[in-house]
């Protein structure tokens, strides 16, 4: 009997011992459990603005101390550029960079998300989203579509149509057939007699190549050089008015984003902060460089003057007010954006000439206070 109870109390000794132990060995998993998460984005690598998708993954890698991996898959590998968006909102992946322009077949409003003619510059942008409402905006459409979403860089105005053809005018528009995105500029440049193509980034090049187009806008200086404009181009009609900046985040779907823990979360808010800083900054920089790549590369420069921008812009507000009237989100979104340039207004003419950006000759008619 004592036998017994011996071997007993040596099994129930055995029995506590593997029970302590699995308890240990789950709560040490638990501290480091590592949670993984595929990033699409709408850029193939031959196009560097991948290279601030790439910098965020790293910064949450980092910053999370390894408890959140984002692997990055360029345009083209897990989904097509155009599939981003839809692979994110059904939880295909966890999350997408983008340009949220892209989505305004989705909903008309998403149209000022990253950029839009005539309109915020790109400090603008950066101030809107933090301080001005912008943030709010942009998740009060991406929740419509399953999503929360992070600003993480922004672009300094686009460098206008590039062209084998000389643009230097607002009469040169007329019969041209021209790659620029965004329903707003389709609008104006059909006011301006020409014909707007919706040709793909990564086919941009071929098309200009080949003379299917008169001619074309993509980005900003280095990314146009990046991708060969410089070789298959001769002449630039700027400003950029069709892109003043370009505002660029991160989609990351519901249900990904809510199991996150806090920490987490945090963790992801400040990487995208950190990536405005620097990769605006990196972008920013980098066209001091290209702008004399493309000087040297033979490039001719013509300029819009400023009667003329006042034309596109009364074309673009034009647009505004028809699409505030069939969309109630487009009309929401429309006054947060409009109302924050109108209330800077004396901001920027007091900081004249130190400023920044181009105050609207004027404003909309949608109800700004």
């Amino acid at each position: 009997m004592r036998k017994f109870l011996r071997m007993s109390v040596g099994v129930v000794g055995v029995l506590f011992l593997t029970i302590l132990t699995i308890l240990y060995t789950s709560l040490a998993l638990a501290e480091t459990e590592i949670t993984k998460w595929r990033m699409v984005t709408n850029w193939t690598p031959s196009i560097n603005l991948i290279k601030s998708d790439a910098n965020f993954c790293k910064l949450v890698n980092e910053l999370s101390g390894g408890k959140l991996q984002i692997t990055l898959y360029p345009a083209g590998t897990l989904v097509p550029s155009a599939g981003v968006f839809n692979a994110v909102r059904k939880g295909k992946v966890e999350c997408g960079g983008d340009w949220s322009s892209y989505w305004a077949g989705m909903n008309s409003a998403f149209e000022f998300g990253a950029s839009f003619p005539m309109g915020m510059t790109q400090h603008d942008y950066i101030n809107w989203y933090y301080f001005g409402g912008g943030k709010d905006m942009y998740n009060y459409l991406f929740g419509k579509f399953n999503m929360v979403y992070f600003g993480n860089m922004c672009l300094p105005s686009e460098s206008g149509i590039r062209s084998n053809v000389p643009i230097k005018s607002l009469a040169d528009f007329k019969g041209k057939k021209l790659r620029m995105a965004g329903k707003c500029a389709g609008y104006i440049l059909q006011k301006l007699g020409a014909a707007q193509m919706m040709t793909a980034g990564g086919e941009i090049y071929q098309a200009l190549q080949l003379k299917t187009m008169d001619g074309a806008e993509f980005g900003s200086p280095s990314v146009d050089w990046g991708v060969g404009f410089g070789e298959i181009t001769k002449y630039n009609i700027a400003p950029g008015w069709h892109q003043p900046a370009s505002f660029l985040g991160c989609m990351i779907n519901k249900k990904a984003w809510n199991s996150l823990t806090p920490e987490l979360q945090r963790v992801v808010e400040l990487a995208a902060q950190a990536n405005m800083a620097y990769m605006t900054s990196y972008f920013d920089n980098l066209n001091i460089a290209t702008l004399r790549k493309f000087k040297e590369s033979g490039t001719t420069v013509y300029k819009l003057n400023e009667e003329e921008l006042r034309q596109i812009e009364k074309y673009a507000f034009e647009w505004v007010e028809q699409e505030c009237k069939k969309n109630p989100d487009y009309l929401k979104v429309a006054r947060s954006y409009f109302q924050y340039m109108k209330d800077y207004t004396e901001v920027r003419d007091y900081c004249v000439p130190f400023g920044h950006g181009r105050n609207p000759a004027s404003f909309p008619n949608i109800g700004l206070e």
